[in-house]
């Protein structure tokens, strides 16, 4: 593979405008995904000549969507293939970090026993992995799940980070709905820095409020006139996580009660919202995440 040099990432940017970083790799073969370092530069194939095309291959890595497409969900989630087996299922999508001496084998073979009730698990990018797991009684919570990543990027030297989708049943557009959370999945790597596994309930609130609030002139008055410096920052967001609760916020902030109180009365005094109520306290909030 040639080397994509700081240079020419520029020019491929200026050169075409429209091509878009995503965190990760494409899985569609009509686009190029060309390593960034904060990503993939998508570029749309039916915009290059044979030429370009051909060209700019030189810049993809040898990836495994080869060894994906061989398997039966690659079809079904990439390809809009039917199920052949009824039944609800979910996507667990992981980006690994991985050292050249991984031990691939090992490491599958540790999922196949962890996860009994998976159906199927594949490379579709040289980092990127799907697992599909089929509904049962005893399906991995989130919690469960980190515990689980945690283990396995010790005991095997990598670094993972994992979006748990949701259950849906087979007579869905399976397709369709892997889609969106591989877009969510996308989207959001960088606001849950700090978790290694999340769902959509996670980022729910971030992803489909962003790009409304960013256009909002309303939204946009209120960030710039509201001044929340980094210890109003950590009460609304601890006030949030404990669904409004004073005392609980209180306790997990090391903070006595009436001091808590008096800093939300002068929060209060200062910008007009009383984040005791919740639904000021959810605006609050939205403007911190976005």
């Amino acid at each position: 593979m040639v080397e994509v040099t700081s240079v020419n990432k520029g020019q491929l940017r200026e050169i075409y405008p429209d091509a878009q970083v995503k965190k990760m790799a494409s899985s569609d073969s009509e686009v190029l995904s060309i390593p960034m370092d904060e990503g993939y530069l998508w570029i749309d194939k039916k915009e290059l000549s044979e030429r370009e095309r051909r060209l700019l291959q030189m810049f993809v890595p040898n990836e495994k969507i080869q060894q994906g497409a061989t398997h039966e969900w690659y079809g079904i989630l990439f390809k809009q293939q039917p199920v052949k087996k009824e039944g609800t299922f979910r996507v667990i999508q992981i980006q690994l970090q991985k050292k050249a001496d991984f031990l691939l084998k090992e490491w599958k073979q540790n999922f196949q026993e962890m996860f009994p009730h998976w159906v199927d698990l594949f490379f579709y990018t040289e980092r990127d992995v799907l697992l599909v797991e089929q509904q049962a009684e005893a399906n991995f919570s989130i919690e469960e799940l980190e515990g689980i990543f945690l283990t396995l990027d010790a005991d095997f030297e990598t670094n993972s980070k994992v979006f748990v989708g949701s259950f849906y049943s087979s007579q869905e557009n399976l397709a369709e709905l892997f889609l969106e959370e591989q877009e969510i999945f996308q989207e959001e790597l960088d606001f849950v820095k700090s978790q290694h596994v999340f769902s959509i309930a996670n980022v729910a609130l971030h992803y489909y409020t962003k790009t409304k609030m960013q256009k909002s002139a309303v939204i946009q008055n209120y960030k710039k006139n509201l001044v929340i410096d980094q210890e109003m920052s950590d009460i609304i967001q601890t006030l949030w996580s404990n669904q409004g609760n004073i005392s609980s916020t209180a306790k997990e902030l090391f903070m006595h009660r009436n001091t808590l109180q008096y800093r939300l009365e002068k929060f209060q005094e200062a910008s007009g919202l009383n984040v005791r109520h919740m639904d000021e306290l959810i605006l609050c909030y939205l403007l911190l995440l976005n």
